[in-house]
């Protein structure tokens, strides 16, 4: 018997990999092991200028993957805006999220969106698109909760929270909670490493921070760290390797991941099963869904001040509650796996 072919459909920011991306590859990958012929299609998107969205957008309307080189495709996987746009008999749609620019970014300082009638119009265009090509799928998965209650309170359509594993998943340990918090990520504004930065002025000196990730942000973070005088404790990583990155979680105390409004967060799941707290924000959207205040981190205001308190909260109980946590965290998640996705999103197969 020929094995079934998925296609895995992904809107590509040229030169930007982040989360989403981690996703399409690991997602591809895990599919093949479980014996489906799988392929990736990757389009370029580009957000401006704002009519460009649009042109995006339909490029997927007019691609067609019902069946390559003479051979039926069995199924197409839509992730984030606007790859569920394509057209397929049997499409699913694992949500990572929309154009959050027109929803629930709209009218903020983290979207260039406001009230103006081009910016409504093409507000109400990429509204209509989403509610029309979505409700084609036979299958809406969502990343996390956090997703799942957007759709519905903006399009009005049911999604089913599908979560998923970090990349490294079976990898990643705890060996030490040492003398630093650490910040993993993107550093873009929505992820908020500022207030990391911050914060750290109201710690003591024996405390330190280290920063992986590049970013839009980053030459803005080194300028604050100079301002503080923080440059003997506060220290920028850059791109992280694989095996690097598994070592800065297992010998770190803590872990701070604030973002506003997250999605979902490989960060928080990657922090838990290295046996390390979280610190988050009120309004750190899809973390909420995992950290819990005092049990497995500290939920703080968007504040520096009340997070360099949870930051010495963990740090100084690095090796007794700080420890306790850590377990919790490790606890709630060990149970997250891809067999358990893959067969949720591969139902309409058999």
């Amino acid at each position: 018997m020929s094995k079934k072919k998925i296609v895995v459909c992904h809107a590509q920011v040229p030169f930007v990999n982040g989360g989403a991306e981690l996703l399409v590859d690991q997602l591809c990958v895990q599919l093949r092991l479980r014996g489906y012929n799988v392929d990736s299609v990757k389009i370029p998107f580009k957000w401006y200028p704002k009519n460009e969205i649009l042109n995006h957008a339909f490029t997927w309307r007019m691609i067609d993957l019902t069946e390559s080189n003479g051979q039926k495709i069995d199924m197409v996987i839509g992730t984030k805006f606007p790859s569920y746009g394509i057209r397929h008999p049997n499409k699913v749609t694992w949500l990572v999220h929309q154009f959050r620019q027109v929803y629930d970014l709209f009218n903020t300082a983290h979207s260039d969106f406001t009230m103006n009638p081009n910016d409504l119009a093409i507000r109400e265009a990429i509204k209509k698109f989403d509610e029309a090509t979505l409700k084609e799928s036979k299958k809406i998965f969502t990343i996390a909760q956090n997703t799942t209650n957007r759709l519905k309170n903006y399009n009005n359509i049911e999604g089913e929270t599908l979560y998923h594993p970090p990349k490294h998943i079976g990898k990643y340990y705890n060996e030490v909670y040492g003398d630093y918090i650490l910040s993993i990520g993107r550093l873009d504004k929505l992820k908020r490493i500022d207030l990391l930065v911050e914060a750290m002025k109201y710690t003591p000196k024996k405390v330190k921070c280290l920063i992986g990730g590049t970013g839009p942000e980053e030459d803005q973070l080194k300028k604050m760290v100079h301002k503080y005088g923080l440059e003997d404790r506060v220290h920028f990583l850059g791109f992280v390797d694989d095996q690097k990155l598994l070592e800065l979680y297992a010998k770190c105390f803590s872990v701070y991941y604030a973002p506003f409004d997250e999605d979902y967060g490989y960060i928080t799941l990657e922090a838990f099963l290295s046996k390390k707290p979280v610190i988050t924000s009120q309004d750190s959207g899809g973390v909420l869904e995992f950290v819990k205040d005092g049990i497995n981190g500290h939920i703080s205001a968007p504040i520096p001040e009340k997070i360099a308190e949870k930051i010495m909260m963990l740090y100084d109980k690095r090796h007794s509650n700080t420890v306790d946590m850590g377990q919790e965290g490790y606890d709630l998640v060990k149970f997250i796996t891809w067999d358990y996705a893959i067969d949720k999103l591969t139902e309409t197969l058999k």
